[in-house]
């Protein structure tokens, strides 16, 4: 089953910066497949995924699942009261998710947003790799969130107002279908 992605979350300046992470991932490596990158802030908001965005996936539970794993993980930086937290990380047999913090964004209301960038890939990636594009392009990412009004908007939502848009976003999703 394919899944429908709207085309402000593939279509942007972020989803670009994305790509090139995949592809130069690719370009020094040509080991293991990227099923998909998303872009969320810390409460699971998607912000952006990859154009090349495996379409069998469920955007929106891999990005509640990265948001939960990174949650989790912070309570356990806490609780060992180490000084930061590098990333989190599930590993099963033939897949890994792979969540990292790129920093944060100053909003107007809300103060500051951790952005976060979720990777689900295969066995044969070579994380290590992945982690040193992801921490090369993080300023990218940073700078092309601030610039996006639009994104910016969704990033200071109320959780009111986020379910607004979700129902929107379906209503949308569901007519075109």
């Amino acid at each position: 089953m394919t899944i429908y992605v709207p085309k402000t979350l593939y279509e942007n300046e972020i989803a670009q910066v994305l790509d090139e992470v995949r592809y130069n991932y690719g370009m020094l490596t040509r080991k293991g497949y990227i099923h998909g990158l998303i872009a969320i802030d810390q409460d699971a908001k998607i912000i952006a995924i990859d154009s090349r965005f495996d379409r069998k996936l469920n955007y929106w539970d891999l990005s509640s699942i990265g948001a939960a794993l990174y949650g989790v993980a912070r309570q356990a930086q806490d609780f060992f009261e180490t000084d930061s937290l590098v990333r989190a990380t599930l590993i099963y047999k033939d897949l890994q998710l792979y969540v990292k913090s790129i920093g944060d964004v100053i909003l107007v209301k809300k103060g500051k947003r951790e952005i976060l960038v979720v990777l689900l890939v295969d066995n044969q990636v070579n994380i290590g790799v992945l982690i040193l594009q992801m921490r090369k392009f993080s300023a990218k990412v940073k700078d092309a969130i601030t610039r996006s009004q639009s994104i910016m908007e969704k990033l200071q939502m109320s959780e009111q107002d986020l379910k607004e848009h979700l129902r929107d976003l379906k209503r949308k999703v569901f007519e075109t279908v």
